[in-house]
């Protein structure tokens, strides 16, 4: 395992204890009628804190930016980018699916990741080069060759910016129904895509993602062996937020699919 990876999983394994106590707190202030959204910022802001901490201790000369506090140190080396919970509203009703995301970039190119999920401690990792693991076991995706019987995820479109994509979401939801998949959906990107890379889910796709949302797990997913673009096979996916990430087999059968309806 390389320093870095090690130096970051111990940091975000400290915010991941931080956060499932914070949780625990969360739901007794809920009761008490405290606002649900002010909790989860100030419980973000203390796990960036923690990990923050870390990270200046054993690299002061690597940039730090998190995704609350923006630049917290400016170096002359790496950066690290610091995501502390993505996935407000399942965090919020004290469920599971959320996760801390860190990705190192040397010239703006990722060279390691990690992601874990504080609830069930699975630890997603990878460095560049040296394939993907899960809880310190080598990952593979899946091996799945067409659509039948495969497991998906993707986003139910009830939110602003997938509102406008429903018809299109609903169409594709229809069209692999038929064709024998299974749709599941969580509030975190970064958990769906890091479940692709490990092959528990057979492909994801995401619609106006924010580049920190998927840029640690999709590094993890192609070191783990899947392939990814937006939804015309183009790989600059920041552009448009917009991504298809599965196997190489079945990536070819879902992206004319998604081409079609949500393009």
């Amino acid at each position: 395992m390389q320093p870095r990876i090690n130096v970051a999983i111990k940091a975000a394994r400290a915010a991941a204890d931080y956060i499932v106590h914070s949780q625990e707190k969360l739901l007794f202030d809920k009761e008490q009628g405290q606002q649900s959204n002010q909790v989860y910022q100030t419980v973000c802001q203390g796990a960036e804190k923690t990990i923050i901490h870390h990270l200046e201790k054993a690299y002061p000369n690597d940039t730090i930016t998190s995704r609350l506090a923006g630049s917290v140190q400016n170096g002359e080396e790496g950066e690290w980018i610091i995501d502390t919970i993505q996935g407000q509203y399942l965090f919020t009703r004290g469920l599971s699916g959320h996760c801390i995301t860190m990705s190192y970039l040397v010239s703006g190119k990722v060279e390691h990741a990690v992601i874990i999920n504080p609830m069930t401690k699975d630890e997603y990792f990878a460095s560049k080069g040296r394939g993907a693991y899960l809880n310190n076991s080598r990952i593979r995706t899946s091996s799945a060759r067409d659509i039948d019987n495969t497991l998906i995820a993707a986003q139910f479109p009830s939110t602003d910016k997938t509102l406008p994509s429903a018809a299109g979401q609903f169409s594709t939801f229809a069209q692999l129904a038929e064709k024998g998949a299974r749709i599941v959906s969580q509030d975190s990107p970064a958990l769906q895509i890091a479940n692709v890379a490990a092959g528990r889910l057979d492909a994801v796709w995401g619609i106006k993602l924010y580049e920190w949302e998927m840029q640690a797990a999709l590094f993890i997913s192609k070191e783990a062996g899947c392939i990814f673009s937006d939804f015309n096979g183009s790989p600059n996916t920041e552009e448009t937020g917009n991504v298809l990430c599965a196997n190489p087999r079945l990536f070819k059968s879902l992206l004319p699919i998604l081409n079609k309806n949500l393009n």
